[in-house]
């Protein structure tokens, strides 16, 4: 029994997805799927300018724009819809709203082909259910997280009534209402619970905000396990999933 929190945590909240789902492997395989769709009757030498190059460069336009200064700063949706322009300006396709609706609830169809979790979630999720209560906290769509969870057979330890998810024009990780409604349905105090996930501004500061100690999952982090400080509260650095059971 590891001792890195006290006193001992209850109950252990998870985030959803790039924690215990690799939603990025999904999503590359999803746009070259969709794109091929869009392309696929066109004659082949109509452009040299492939799937893959169209994702490569829409992963670079994300990134660039995430890291951009801009003011006001660029919703999600507009970095979205920037980078598909970039993405696809070989191709003669017009990318506005409508197209970029039409493309990416086809990647969304696509992505349930190619779900699937990191190295260890299901031994680990096994050995921690054993000791904690183990809940979901996302800003995934809840019909798809349910989905994602059958499939992968994963309800076992996250049944109906511990899955808290955004619901439609209301409150969004980081905003602490999401974690407060998710205490409050399984009787926790802050004390008591700890945040995992993959997102430092959405899971980690998210959870900090409401008295929560939490594991930041960062693949890219110079050390296996590190620890660090946010205000009063303990903050652990791992690099994959499959560690969480030698810190909790």
């Amino acid at each position: 029994m590891s001792s890195f929190f006290f006193p001992q945590k209850k109950v252990v909240f998870f985030d959803m997805n790039n924690t215990l789902v690799d939603r990025r492997r999904c999503f590359d395989f999803a746009f070259v799927d969709a794109l091929s769709e869009f392309t696929g009757r066109w004659a082949p030498e109509a452009s040299t300018w492939t799937a893959q190059d169209a994702l490569h460069s829409y992963k670079l336009e994300w990134s660039r724009a995430r890291k951009a200064e801009d003011k006001p700063p660029l919703s999600s949706e507009e970095i979205r819809i920037r980078s598909l322009k970039k993405a696809l300006e070989p191709y003669p396709i017009r990318v506005n709203e409508a197209f970029a609706k039409i493309f990416f609830d086809q990647v969304e169809l696509a992505e349930e082909k190619y779900v699937s979790l990191f190295p260890g979630v299901e031994e680990v999720l096994n050995e921690l259910s054993k000791r904690y209560k183990l809940a979901i906290i996302s800003n995934g769509k809840r019909s798809r997280l349910e989905r994602n969870l059958r499939n992968l057979k994963l309800e076992r330890w996250f049944p109906e009534h511990l899955i808290f998810s955004s619901l439609k024009n209301g409150p969004r990780k980081p905003h602490s209402a999401l974690f407060e409604a998710a205490m409050k349905a399984t009787g926790t105090k802050p004390i008591e619970g700890v945040m995992v996930g993959n997102s430092w501004k959405n899971d980690i500061i998210g959870a900090t905000r409401c008295g929560l100690d939490a594991i930041w999952i960062y693949p890219a982090h110079a050390k296996k396990i590190s620890q660090r400080k946010v205000g009063k509260h303990k903050i652990l650095i791992i690099k994959a999933v499959k560690q969480l059971d030698s810190v909790l």
